[in-house]
């Protein structure tokens, strides 16, 4: 089982319905790639989406640009931000 916590996500220049559509496409896209699937192609962090043990109790991942008139995708570019972070596509 993977949990993933996100404390605290931060959306500028949407509205509130936007930043609630963003954060349903970030839910939705990252339990896809927990289950494995539709894996990016090469050089996209979720093509090696194992997870490894961690040693650390949180992360914080890099700012993520995208369309803010396009929220859906605004979520699913942190959904593949934050798995490339916790899985072996994160490996530092």
């Amino acid at each position: 089982m993977i949990e993933i916590t996100i404390d605290e996500l931060v959306m500028r220049g949407l509205s509130p319905k936007d930043s609630h559509a963003a954060a349903d496409a970030l839910e939705a896209r990252l339990a896809e790639l927990a289950r494995g699937g539709d894996r990016g192609g090469e050089g996209d962090p979720t093509s090696d989406g194992d997870v490894t043990p961690r040693d650390e109790a949180f992360r914080r991942t890099p700012s993520v640009v995208a369309p803010a008139t396009e929220p859906a995708a605004l979520g699913e570019a942190v959904a593949v931000a934050v798995w490339g972070a916790v899985s072996s596509g994160g490996r530092r």
